[in-house]
């Protein structure tokens, strides 16, 4: 039996085990020729070498990620297939985080949904597509939306560079409703402003949500804390609510500094911060003060495999200075998002660090992705954030 109208592609021999594993990526040079003539996004059903089904997903000949697996029965990737999928993820989340209006709701291929996010900011969601296969469900994907949560507002959050790697266009919109500007949304007794239109990613780095709390567990009263790549003030909030005497945020962003303010005074720490527009990675070359707590959450610093080993001396050389900002005793929390890089070597760049700036680094936690964006078992590639907190001497 096939799917009426759907385009098949073929695996060449021996480039199925990966996949019946449970990977749900299928490269171009994994595939027998015929697929270059067809049109980007389409679905299209997968066999082996034997013609035996692999599974439906959505084809990018363009891309070095060819197909995208959605399932592996034969399925038609449509509304109702879409419907129940979702359906799943939104009740993982609340089994997870009953009653939260704020979290990721959907998480890419953990969710069995390839190239699709949606996070969700109370009564507004910010639908991320990463893929032209996505892009071309997104129109049933927001009437689903609409359904199951009736939301004020739907904001495509469409302009992320991997985009390009997919040939698609970058753009940042409402799709649904009408949004006035940024948004108030409250976590873990913390009030945030959130703006899905003009804001990093979604608005706010969710991801981070349990990191926060975890650096939060060591806050002293009394504290002073460094915060460095603050964006709106995450880590840095989370730490004046747990006592923090003061916090000093650093950002090379304005908008990012005078979205920490505001957040520091909806929360009525306004008396208690600081503010430092600058380039973190010369912030620290010249150390000025000593802190109990410093903050470090940079962005991906490899954005391809060939960056790697550049990536790794970045968060050496930056974990390195970062450490001399801290008091003898004090703690350092860092953090990498990079996915290409892996958490045994970060590690190992963190050590080469203690070593650098000839301090003694003790780990007392490790951390990651908060719950709501699970890792597949099969796919390493859905866990990308390590985050870790160590004393420093």
């Amino acid at each position: 039996m096939v799917l009426s109208g759907v385009e098949m592609v073929k695996l060449k021999a021996g480039a199925d085990k990966r996949i019946r594993d449970g990977h749900s990526w299928i490269f171009s040079n994994e595939l027998v020729d015929g697929f270059q003539s067809y049109e980007s996004g389409r679905p299209v059903q997968v066999v082996d070498h034997k013609g035996k089904l692999i599974g439906v997903g959505t084809v990018n000949p363009h891309s070095l990620i060819a197909v995208r697996l959605f399932c592996r029965e034969r399925v038609e990737i449509g509304q109702a297939f879409l419907r129940q999928r979702i359906a799943r993820a939104v009740a993982l989340r609340e089994r997870l985080l009953p009653g939260e209006r704020v979290c990721r709701l959907i998480y890419g291929e953990s969710d069995g949904l390839p190239g699709l996010i949606v996070d969700r900011y109370g009564d507004v969601l910010v639908v991320q597509s990463g893929t032209a296969g996505m892009d071309r469900l997104l129109p049933i994907v927001t009437n689903l939306l609409v359904e199951s949560f009736s939301p004020r507002a739907i904001v495509m959050a469409n302009d992320a560079s991997v985009r390009e790697l997919e040939g698609i266009r970058l753009y940042r919109e409402v799709a649904w409703g009408s949004l006035g500007g940024p948004v108030a949304v409250e976590q873990d007794g913390l009030r945030f402003l959130v703006d899905p239109l003009h804001g990093q990613k979604t608005g706010l780095f969710l991801d981070q949500r349990w990191s926060r709390l975890l650096l939060a567990s060591f806050i002293r009263p009394g504290d002073r804390v460094l915060d460095l790549f603050c964006y709106s003030g995450g880590f840095g909030l989370y730490a004046l609510k747990a006592g923090a005497a003061h916090v000093t945020f650093v950002d090379s962003s304005q908008a990012a500094l005078d979205m920490a303010a505001e957040n520091s005074r909806l929360n009525g720490f306004g008396e208690r911060i600081s503010l430092v527009k600058a380039d973190v990675f010369e912030f620290v070359k010249s150390p000025s003060e000593r802190f109990d707590a410093v903050v470090l959450d940079p962005p991906a610093l490899a954005k391809g495999r060939k960056n790697v080993p550049a990536a790794l001396r970045g968060y050496r050389d930056l974990n390195a200075r970062a450490m001399v900002w801290a008091n003898n005793g004090g703690i350092l929390a860092t953090a990498s998002c990079s996915g290409l890089v892996h958490v045994d070597s970060w590690l190992d760049s963190l050590r080469e660090a203690a070593q650098k700036a000839q301090k003694t680094l003790r780990f007392i936690a490790r951390g990651g992705q908060s719950p709501d964006h699970p890792v597949l078992a099969s796919m390493p590639e859905t866990e990308y954030l390590k985050f870790a907190i160590g004393v420093i001497e």
